[in-house]
């Protein structure tokens, strides 16, 4: 969404003047432009060595998940805390209000305005902490304009324009900053506070509908995989505790009993650009093999003992680190890919897409496989420990049943889902529209209030 998304509301300024900055273009003719060093009284980043000082509680420790792109206020929400020695070099690293801060290293260009009194706060090395002139800037004023299109494109050509993995305090005070008369700054930001704050809560609204919806997804399948589709259908208890009552017909056997399991390829050979896909970790996204951040290889430098390649209905198994548990079953698309570090289970007694969907089941992946992984110091799942999965086995007529009842029903909830997602992309556009036309002076919100 553009600019021009925004000008069908509001009026321009009456008169405008080259900015000078051919990136910018006009401003409002009673607009100038400086940089960030001529608007702050103090610039720094904060010291190294900050864990031995971790605590439960004391004064709050700022990283950079403390800070977004999306919104220039402070996330407080999962938050450090540290017990801080005493000294100068820490004490210029303290947060007071009005203080911007503006990630340097990971997330660049990810901002914050500190607009509360804070008893007591520090900034790890990773965020430059800047304190504005208040008689000449406004601090959430600062924060839109390095938040906007214009603010973002700026970290991104300091960034991108050389072999930078960071910026310096150097580069962050020679921003070039849009700058009205104070007055209007906090005219526009308290417009921008209460448009944005509208558009938040429409896009949490949005994100809170998502949520019951994958609830309501997973409770469906849920109930498919262990109850059945007949609701008359007589009862039996599983011997399973956690498992509870299952169709009388229904039985419950270790996964082993049904199906062989292997292990991917493992280290793969060196990355080509037209080859064969690799499906890793970070591929497998609750049941489906997403292609982000796929890679390729040469299938000629695969070993055969390796026994890597898939075939479609096989399932894909998450071995180890944050996704492990999660499992995916293989499409038509990608029979003939490559599995990577994770296992590949074959049911050779059923329905193989019916026990898809039974890995995604609280019963299997978070009783089973999650408990599981976490028996060593970092989440692994190995094929002994999951070949003792307890399943549940219903006749292969049901099993056909099941697995087509649900492909129907989850790809409604899917479709809605991504509708609701658009709908979010749809409103941060617009919100960053919003504030990219308001403080480069495309629209005049002055008035408004």
């Amino acid at each position: 969404m553009t600019n021009e998304a925004t000008r069908g509301r509001w009026k321009p300024y009456p008169a405008y003047k080259p900015s000078g900055v051919e990136w910018l273009g006009d401003i409002p003719a009673h607009w100038n432009i400086r940089r960030l060093k001529t608007l702050v009284s103090f610039v720094t980043s904060g010291s190294r060595g900050w864990a031995q000082y971790y605590s439960d509680d004391g004064a709050l420790f700022i990283r950079i998940g403390n800070l977004t792109r999306t919104s220039i206020n402070l996330d407080l929400s999962d938050i450090e805390h540290v017990v801080p020695p005493q000294g100068a070099e820490v004490e210029r690293t303290r947060v007071r209000k009005d203080d911007v801060l503006i990630s340097v290293t990971a997330y660049i260009g990810s901002v914050a305005v500190v607009t509360e009194d804070i008893e007591e706060a520090y900034v790890n090395q990773h965020i430059a902490l800047t304190r504005p002139r208040t008689d000449e800037v406004d601090s959430r004023w600062l924060g839109y304009c390095l938040l906007s299109r214009v603010g973002q494109s700026q970290f991104r050509s300091l960034l991108y324009g050389g072999t930078k993995e960071g910026l310096g305090l150097g580069d962050v005070t020679n921003l070039m900053v849009i700058v009205p008369a104070l007055d209007e700054q906090k005219c526009i930001t308290a417009h921008l506070d209460r448009e944005t704050a509208k558009l938040d809560a429409l896009i949490a609204k949005h994100e809170r509908l998502i949520e019951l919806l994958q609830e309501k997804r997973t409770a469906l399948i849920s109930h498919a995989v262990t109850k059945g589709l007949d609701p008359s259908a007589p009862m039996k208890d599983s011997g399973v505790p956690w498992l509870g009552q299952i169709p009388a017909h229904w039985e419950t056997l270790l996964l082993k009993r049904i199906a062989s399991i292997r292990y991917g390829l493992g280290q793969p050979p060196p990355e080509v650009t037209d080859g064969v896909a690799l499906i890793r970790a970070t591929n497998i996204k609750s049941g489906r093999i997403s292609n982000d951040g796929m890679i390729w290889i040469d299938p000629n430098e695969v070993p055969e003992s390796r026994s890597a390649f898939l075939a479609e209905g096989e399932i894909i198994v998450v071995r180890s680190g944050a996704y492990t548990g999660d499992s995916a079953r293989v499409p038509a698309e990608y029979s003939g890919a490559l599995a990577g570090y994770d296992m590949v289970v074959i049911i050779r007694r059923g329905v193989s897409s019916f026990f898809a969907w039974q890995f995604l089941c609280p019963t299997v992946r978070d009783i089973q496989f999650i408990p599981s992984s976490l028996r060593a110091a970092q989440p692994h799942l190995n094929a002994e420990e999951l070949a003792e999965t307890v399943v549940i086995v219903p006749p292969i007529p049901e099993q056909q049943a099941i697995a087509v009842y649900l492909d129907c029903e989850t790809a409604k909830l899917d479709a809605l889902i991504a509708k609701i997602r658009a709908s979010i992309g749809t409103l941060r556009e617009y919100r960053a529209a919003l504030i990219s036309a308001a403080v480069t002076g495309k629209v005049d919100v002055r008035g408004l209030l």
